[in-house]
């Protein structure tokens, strides 16, 4: 009896073996799939600016759209950070669920792709555009916006890069903050109150501190991620679109 149960056992050992190798190998093919296709698409469409021939007037990264709408029409703009992972297209799709498990190709992949909310205007004529992004443990996507809640990171990543067809944005980065899911920000507001209340709930809640000031007239970058303080945490990095 103790024989059959030593088997049973082995058994059970070798397929729970089986299916963490598994797991594991799927992992890291997804994430391999996923680093791919966007070097790919940065080899292709994307020219790095060596520092020595930048100006104060140029702009650190080149992007062809034509060639990215080669790829994919959802493809709506670019985002980019210096000395970050962060360097990636962004799309747009009917609702904001496609693309958190797709590649820009439309396979699955739990890394998912960089998105815009589907009610914001590709244009960035809201007062709030919305990107989205994996908070993912290798630091793509957009895990490395963990990195702003220490004061010396934001220091040195002050600022993000948005480019689209017809123009390209400076954002100044003003806040970051561990948000609820279901927070005001994701309202898109157009009120003036419900702005500014917005904007001193970020300021307050910073996890850095900036020395930025925001003007009405301006619009905001909203990049949101996974956080995990507490169920359905968001971490929100908040700039101003210049």
């Amino acid at each position: 009896m103790r024989k059959y149960i030593k088997i049973i056992i082995l058994i059970g050992c070798l397929c729970s073996m089986c299916f963490f190798g598994y797991k594991i190998y799927n992992y890291l093919s997804e994430d391999r799939a996923s680093k791919d296709l966007t070097q790919n698409l940065i080899n292709t469409a994307v020219t790095e600016i060596e520092t020595e021939d930048l100006d104060n007037n140029s702009l650190p990264i080149q992007v062809n759209f034509e060639v990215l709408k080669q790829k994919n029409t959802d493809i709506i703009g670019w985002i980019y950070s210096e000395n970050s992972p962060i360097n990636f297209p962004v799309v747009q799709s009917i609702d904001n669920q496609y693309y958190l498990r797709r590649l820009i190709d439309g396979t699955y992949n739990r890394a998912g792709t960089i998105f815009m909310d589907y009610r914001n205007n590709k244009d960035m004529s809201d007062w709030n555009t919305i990107i989205y992004g994996h908070n993912m443990k290798n630091d793509t996507m957009f895990g490395t916006l963990m990195n702003y809640k220490e004061q010396s990171y934001y220091d040195s990543h002050k600022t993000m890069y948005y480019l689209t067809e017809e123009k390209t944005y400076e954002v100044e980065l003003i806040a970051g903050y561990i948000e609820s899911s279901d927070s005001s920000i994701y309202d898109i507001p157009t009120k003036d109150n419900d702005k500014k209340q917005i904007l001193e709930n970020a300021k307050n809640k910073s996890t850095f501190k900036s020395e930025l000031d925001f003007e009405d007239e301006e619009k905001i970058l909203t990049l949101s991620t996974c956080s995990y303080e507490y169920d359905d945490a968001r971490y929100i990095l908040i700039g101003i679109l210049k």
